[in-house]
């Protein structure tokens, strides 16, 4: 009892004294690029292996979809909407509102791939911004903070297994960029890692 109260009051203070535990800052992680994109193996062994899964922007308005950051095609791109630069954006990773029984809470996620800017061309990458650092959530818990390179190869993210369950999602909010010669934060494909 008196444990108790002791850690209750040292938790009390806390915000007093400019701290909070759950103001902790996520660990910072650096993207680590990987091999050049081929369109022709677009599609690879992820976590579609095991269950579709789905891609938003959430606005103001709510939650729009965003195909093009899932659709296994480097040619397309997700384009950041308004003015602006697109720090602040956030894309919402979904997975399905009812796993099979066998597999909730035994499918393990743990990274993603991706291809920074729009892709399909020299001219295009130059054109729009790109990610420079990210912030992963899951379940709005954070993550890690993902520094990424302003390069037109693949980029992989690991991190330790979560077992998925039901209904789960993963956050990207964009927080950094490196300017492109147009406004607009451009991402051409990401990949959820995990199921194997």
């Amino acid at each position: 009892m008196l444990l108790r109260k002791l850690i209750a009051g040292f938790l009390a203070v806390l915000p007093i004294a400019g701290l909070t535990l759950a103001a902790a800052a996520p660990r910072p992680v650096s993207a680590k690029v990987a091999e050049p994109v081929l369109p022709e193996l677009m599609g690879g062994c992820s976590m579609k292996c095991s269950f579709a899964w789905s891609a938003e922007v959430i606005t103001a308005k709510g939650a729009q979809p965003a195909r093009a950051l899932n659709d296994e095609r480097a040619e397309t791109a997700w384009i950041a909407d308004g003015p602006g630069s697109g720090v602040g954006a956030k894309l919402r990773l979904a997975f399905p509102k009812k796993i099979p029984t066998e597999m909730d809470g035994e499918t393990p996620f743990y990274g993603l791939d991706l291809i920074n800017g729009h892709w399909k061309t020299e001219d295009l990458w130059r054109r729009y911004a790109r990610v420079k650092k990210a912030r992963l959530l899951y379940n709005g818990r954070p993550l890690c903070d993902v520094t990424f390179a302003d390069s037109r190869r693949w980029q992989s993210v690991t991190f330790p297994d979560i077992m998925v369950r039901s209904g789960d999602a993963l956050t990207f909010e964009v927080l950094e960029i490196y300017p492109g010669e147009k406004n607009g934060v451009a991402i051409s494909e990401i990949v959820l890692q995990g199921a194997h």
